[in-house]
């Protein structure tokens, strides 16, 4: 029989139609914001599906998100819907992984003030005060070792780093980086021996305010902190004394704890309640880690991929755990 699939809107904007390309002939599409006449579809795609949607179809088996990260009123809907499995896409990982580089580099070369006194004509900054960070031997702790936190251990490789990493289930992990990978218990104990610490990790009910004072005090003094995760996985007055005390030599961060709430609201939101942005070792970046200019183009061919897995009757791709939140 052939894989149907419902996609409540089905738009990649110029790559709609190289997106349908991609799908294996057999597989039946529909599209549309009302439930069909006599819905029979296996997968829906639809990233925050109401019950009537879920009930619709007798067929249903999977509920496809097409972006990463998992909404919090699918995670809790679905939980009532046992049979019915909940997938992600992951297409944006290596785009993640790159934000959280470029982070990690402007900090520790102290890029932005560098920037800024110079575009003033001021060039005491290259003869006086902190010099840039070499990070070519450096210690990393990566917290959370999915696919953003295994693209940037490669990342971190390649500059020489050394590189640990944290994990649920490190005995999952069937990749051939050469790093050391712990399970999530031995995070206070590995964070004494860490350089530098990437947090790469969803915010769940486990994760949320994980690094505070006393995590942070754990590392050696100067070290540095990137947060490509979820802001609140960070406590952002903890991470503001570190940075003022110099516990910290420097951090950056693409996730934040407040966000604009309307359109209006963009031009005037602050990111935090600490004032993180007065500090000039610390590097802020709006949340767009993933907004590369291929990054339709890599959903397409990743959403693509785990439906023809599907009509292939293949494992569907990238399941989420409703329980853990990612």
């Amino acid at each position: 029989m052939p894989l149907r699939v419902h996609f409540y809107r089905l738009t990649f904007g110029a790559y709609t139609d190289e997106f349908r390309s991609l799908l294996d002939p057999k597989i039946i599409v529909t599209e549309g914001q009302e439930i069909p006449q006599k819905p029979n579809f296996d997968i829906l795609v639809y990233p925050t599906p109401k019950p009537e949607w879920i009930e619709a179809s007798p067929n249903l088996k999977a509920i496809i998100i097409p972006w990463a990260g998992l909404p919090e009123e699918t995670r809790t809907l679905m939980l009532n819907y046992p049979k019915v499995t909940v997938h992600n896409l992951h297409h944006n990982n290596v785009n993640t992984a790159e934000m959280a580089l470029t982070l990690l580099l402007a900090a520790a070369k102290r890029l932005i003030p560098m920037d800024q006194a110079l575009r003033r004509n001021d060039w005491r900054p290259r003869y006086e005060g902190p010099k840039a960070i070499l990070l070519r031997g450096k210690r990393a702790l990566i917290l959370g070792f999915g696919e953003v936190g295994q693209a940037l251990a490669g990342l971190c490789l390649g500059l020489g780093m050394k590189v640990m990493a944290t994990k649920k289930h490190p005995e999952d992990y069937q990749g051939h980086l050469d790093v050391d990978i712990y399970p999530d218990e031995l995070m206070a104990e590995l964070l004494s021996t860490a350089d530098i610490l990437l947090i790469a990790l969803p915010l769940t009910s486990e994760t949320e305010g994980l690094i505070g004072e006393a995590e942070l005090n754990r590392m050696p003094r100067g070290g540095l902190l990137v947060n490509t995760g979820r802001g609140p996985v960070v406590d952002q007055w903890a991470l503001y004394n570190a940075l003022k005390s110099g516990q910290l030599r420097a951090a950056g961060s693409d996730v934040w704890y407040h966000y604009p709430e309307s359109h209006e609201a963009r031009a005037n939101t602050p990111p935090t309640d600490a004032p993180l942005g007065e500090l000039d070792n610390f590097v802020l970046s709006p949340h767009r880690g993933g907004m590369v200019e291929e990054v339709e183009h890599q959903r397409i061919v990743a959403l693509a991929k785990l439906l023809n897995a599907a009509n292939r009757g293949q494992p569907i791709l990238n399941k989420v755990d409703l329980v853990l939140g990612y």
